[in-house]
């Protein structure tokens, strides 16, 4: 498999770092599955991992190859080991099957960038709708509340204000946490609650990014599931019938 991206020395310095996460996220989506943690699990405020988050979609989807193809590789290596030539059909049903593995594992990669993504987008724009709402419509707020709407017909985003921001804040609580919480955003300029013009131009601002950034979660929500879906099935349900017929 050859990879798409050219590989630059910022991709190979945060590598560990990132593999590390995927790793980790396997081991929860695993845990989770096995378990029924999830149904279990008191339900708490979702956090989201900025340092996943601002990195470039060419260095998280290189990393999500990585891990597939690390652990697609090792499986394919111990079935020469361990079978060697002794058995072809068997040989062949475990490459198969390790192909398959490779994808599910790149999905899986892909995932944990998703849902740090997905976190931080339906956060960050349940505090603009929130803020929004608080300016009771009056123009250019009302603009702003479509176009906040708009973000939210994405199926997977929800409405989900950050746990530091009560059910219903004032103005000036919103702005607090605008303003310290604005490098996510990496929006540079204080944002003042008596200063109209420094909310506007945050909210302007801040529209404008999560729109980029929901671009690069559809494109990974895409690559996921042409990675995690039928092609992974096919490989591992055509192994297990040449191991089946072996």
């Amino acid at each position: 498999m050859t990879l798409p991206y050219e590989v630059t020395e910022s991709d190979l310095k945060m590598t560990p770092y990132i593999l590390k996460e995927m790793l980790l996220h396997l081991v929860v989506r695993l845990t989770s599955t096995v378990t029924l943690m999830d149904l279990l699990k008191k339900q708490v405020e979702p956090k989201y991992n900025m340092t996943l988050i601002m990195q470039k979609e060419r260095t998280l989807v290189i990393n999500a190859m990585v891990l597939g193809i690390a652990f697609g590789a090792l499986a394919i290596w111990l079935v020469f080991v361990i079978k060697g030539a002794e058995n072809i059909m068997t040989v062949a049903a475990g490459v198969i099957i390790s192909l398959g593995l490779m994808q599910q594992l790149v999905s899986v990669g892909i995932d944990t960038v998703t849902t740090n993504l997905g976190r931080f987008l339906s956060a960050w724009n349940s505090v603009l709708y929130i803020l929004a709402k608080q300016k009771n419509g009056g123009m250019p707020w009302a603009l702003f509340e479509r176009e906040i709407n708009e973000i939210f017909i994405m199926p997977q985003l929800v409405y989900s204000l950050p746990e530091r921001i009560r059910k219903e804040p004032t103005v000036n609580e919103i702005s607090a946490f605008i303003d310290e919480h604005r490098w996510e955003l990496m929006y540079p300029e204080t944002v003042f609650h008596h200063d109209e013009k420094t909310l506007l131009s945050f909210t302007e601002y801040a529209i404008a990014f999560l729109r980029e950034r929901l671009d690069v979660y559809d494109r990974l929500l895409t690559m996921q599931q042409r990675t995690g879906t039928i092609n992974p099935i096919v490989f591992i349900s055509v192994g297990t019938l040449v191991w089946l017929l072996s």
